[in-house]
C-alpha cells in the first residue's frame, strides 16, 4: 500500500503542467526521535548559497508522536510521548559564494494529544502499530533499561532552548541546470541533556548538497540530494551505546505548479546512531518519507506543510507533522 501511494504521488508530480521560475528547496527535516533529534545532523538547504547581502529567515515547527517499545537480550526501551521542536534559523550571504547560517531550537516534550487520531489512522489504513494498542493516550514516558536497571527515565514535561548550531557553506559549482554546495557545521551542547532537550555533545561535520533540473531542462521541476558525515562528541546520556561517526543524506524532487503550490516528495536516511544497541529503535539505520507542499505567497514569503512516515518501522517517530514559514530579504 505504501508503494502504491508513493508511485501515485510521483506520477502526479511529474504529469502536472510546469510554469514559473521559482527555486525549489528540500524540506528542512531530520529524524525527530526523542533520543536522536538533538544531535548535530543538519538539514539540506539545497545546492545554491545565497547572494551577497541576502537574508532568509525560517521558522519550522515539528510535531512528532512516538509510541514504541521492545526488549532484546539485556536491553529494554519504551518511548511514549510527543515532541514539539521549533527551529528558528537565519541564513546570510557573506558573498556570492559564501553563506553563514545559525539554528536555534525550542524543544518541548509532552503527552501525546494526537494519540487517538493516530490510532484511528493506523486502523483505517492497516499500518503497523501494535505498541499503540496497549499504551495509554496522552501519556509521556521515555525509558531505557539495561540489565533490569533504568539507565534513562523521563516522565515530566519540559520546555527549553535546545542545542544551537552554526554552519558555513560555499558554492562548489554553479551552472544553468546543476548546482552544488559544501557545508561545514558545528552544534554546541547548549541544551539540557537530562531532559532530552539537548544531546550533551559538541558535534561537527561536513555536508554536500546538490540540485538538478537538466533532465527536462525546466526550472519548474527540480531534483535535490545531499550526503554528509557527522562526528559526535563526548557527553551523551547513552555514551556506551552511541556511534561517534554517522553518515546521512536525502534525495527528493518537487514541482512548481500554476497556483504557486510546490508539492514535494523526499526521503531522508542515516546510519545507526546507537550502533552498540540491539534494539531497532536505537541500533538501526533509518529511512523516512516526507510528503508535503510549499505555497509561495509572494516572491519573499513561503509557507510549508509536510508529513513524515517511518519507512523502517520504529527507527523514527511514525507520525510527524511540520509547518513552516520562510521570509527572504
Amino acid at each position: 500500500m505504501r508503494f502504491l501511494f508513493i508511485l501515485f504521488t510521483l506520477i502526479l508530480i511529474c504529469c502536472n503542467t510546469l510554469v514559473g521560475q521559482f527555486r525549489i528547496e528540500p524540506f528542512p527535516t531530520h529524524n525527530q526521535s526523542p533520543l536522536i533529534h538533538f544531535f548535530g545532523m543538519p538539514v539540506n538547504t539545497g545546492g545554491k548559497v545565497l547572494g551577497k547581502g541576502e537574508f532568509i529567515f525560517n521558522n519550522y515547527l515539528n510535531i512528532s508522536n512516538s509510541a514504541t517499545r521492545s526488549r532484546i537480550l539485556e536491553e529494554a526501551i519504551y518511548l511514549d510521548g510527543e515532541l514539539y521542536r521549533n527551529d528558528f534559523s537565519v541564513r546570510y550571504g557573506l558573498s556570492n559564494k559564501l553563506e553563514l547560517g545559525i539554528n536555534i531550537p525550542l524543544v518541548k516534550h509532552a503527552g501525546g494529544i494526537m494519540d487517538p487520531f493516530i490510532k484511528g489512522w493506523h486502523s483505517a489504513f492497516g499500518l503497523p502499530g501494535k505498541s499503540r494498542e496497549v499504551m495509554p493516550n496522552q501519556h509521556l514516558a521515555y525509558m531505557y533499561m539495561e540489565n533490569n536497571e533504568a539507565v534513562l527515565l523521563m516522565e515530566k514535561s519540559e520546555f527549553d532552548i535546545g542545542d544551537i548550531s552554526l554552519n558555513l557553506a560555499t558554492q562548489l559549482f554553479k551552472g544553468k541546470y546543476n548546482n552544488l554546495t559544501i557545508k561545514v557545521f558545528f552544534k554546541f551542547a547548549t541544551g539540557d541533556k537530562t531532559n532530552l532537550i539537548g544531546s550533551g555533545t559538541n558535534d561537527y561535520g561536513i555536508q554536500i548538497s546538490g540540485e538538478n533540473t537538466s533532465i527536462i531542462k525546466s526550472r519548474n521541476l527540480s531534483f535535490f540530494y545531499s550526503t554528509g558525515f557527522l562526528k559526535i562528541g563526548s557527553g551523551a546520556l547513552l555514551s556506551d551505546k552511541l556511534s561517534k561517526n554517522l553518515f546521512f543524506g536525502n534525495i527528493g524532487c518537487g514541482v512548481k505548479l500554476k497556483n504557486k503550490f510546490i508539492p514535494k516528495l523526499q526521503f531522508d536516511f542515516h546510519s545507526e546512531f546507537y550502533k552498540q544497541s540491539a534494539t531497532k529503535q536505537l541500533g538501526n539505520k533509518s529511512i523516512q518519507m516526507v510528503l508535503g507542499t510549499d505555497y509561495l505567497v509572494t516572491n519573499t514569503i513561503k509557507f510549508s506543510a509536510s508529513f513524515t512516515e517511518d519507512l523502517i518501522v520504529n527507527t523514527s517517530p511514525d507520525f510527524v507533522l511540520q509547518f513552516g514559514v520562510s521570509f527572504k530579504l
